[in-house]
């Protein structure tokens, strides 16, 4: 985030649990309340360049709303549904 220039303007917050850990590591981005699932390390440079840059939500790792909270949901991001 400091080499995207973003010092200051957002922070990184390690958390032992956001009670969604059916949908594999989650990230959150407030205040937006944007819910990523299955995130992994290759996909932390597109989830600051494009949504905390560019105020772009990343939509193939992005979390319905209607998936969190419930086991109904097939627990894959938004562009991984079919």
């Amino acid at each position: 985030m400091k080499e995207a220039g973003l010092k200051g303007q957002v922070r990184a917050n390690e958390l032992g649990c956001l009670d969604q850990c059916e949908h594999g590591p989650v990230v959150v981005v407030y205040p937006d309340a944007v819910w990523y699932g299955f995130v992994h390390v290759k996909d932390v440079d597109e989830i600051v360049n494009e949504h905390l840059v560019h105020g772009r939500p990343v939509e193939r790792l992005r979390l319905a709303d209607t998936c969190l909270n419930t086991e109904r949901c097939p627990h894959k991001p938004m562009g991984e549904r079919k």
